[in-house]
């Protein structure tokens, strides 16, 4: 797993949420372990369920979900671009990310994209998002793009805040198409520690 140092006196930094616990989190790789493939699948509809309230259109309908489920979830875990993370408080899991490489062509700006980020309703609020998005920002130092639908407000406030936190206020964001971009570049940090 990926861990990450808490800001002095083991409490998250100025992340907007509550300080009032330590956050553990660390990352694990969901292709090697058929237990959190399957978890992913099952907290997936609940994911898919609040982007349904935007109505972004930039995910599969949930009544066609169950015949695309498997081939959706499968490229996660086959596309050696890809790189999919559960996101594990005190080793309990409490969400999922999948960080991307966008395809060769055509060239992109970015080296890496957030592609999904979630966490499950009961971890939301205590700081384990923004430490979980830090750790990844960490791990794959590079240039970045986090892409939200204009209508999700407590995604944009969400990235608007961790973003400019990681960046020390320098990202840019852009509005087309119903979505908002950010991009930013992010450097290694020393005190996240590798893969284990």
């Amino acid at each position: 797993p990926l861990d990450f140092e808490p800001a002095p006196g083991g409490r998250p930094a100025d992340t907007g949420a509550s300080t009032d616990c330590t956050v553990s989190v660390t990352l694990r790789d969901a292709r090697n372990s058929s237990d959190d493939r399957e978890w992913i699948r099952a907290v997936y509809r609940e994911y898919l369920s609040e982007l349904s309230v935007s109505k972004s259109g930039l995910f599969p309908a949930l009544g066609e979900w169950d015949a695309r489920e498997s081939e959706f979830l499968a490229g996660w875990f086959a596309d050696s671009g890809a790189n999919p993370f559960v996101i594990l408080d005190a080793g309990q899991r409490a969400g999922f990310a999948l960080v991307s490489r966008p395809p060769a062509f055509p060239r992109t700006l970015v080296n890496y994209r957030m592609a999904e980020f979630f966490i499950v309703s009961a971890a939301r609020r205590r700081g384990i998002g923004a430490f979980a998005a830090s750790l990844l920002f960490n791990r794959f130092a590079g240039d970045w793009e986090v892409l939200e639908d204009e209508q999700n407000r407590p995604a944009l406030q969400f990235w608007r805040r961790v973003i400019a936190r990681q960046t020390s206020g320098k990202f840019s964001e852009t509005r087309s198409g119903g979505e908002v971009r950010h991009r930013f570049r992010t450097e290694a940090n020393p005190s996240v520690r590798g893969a284990s």
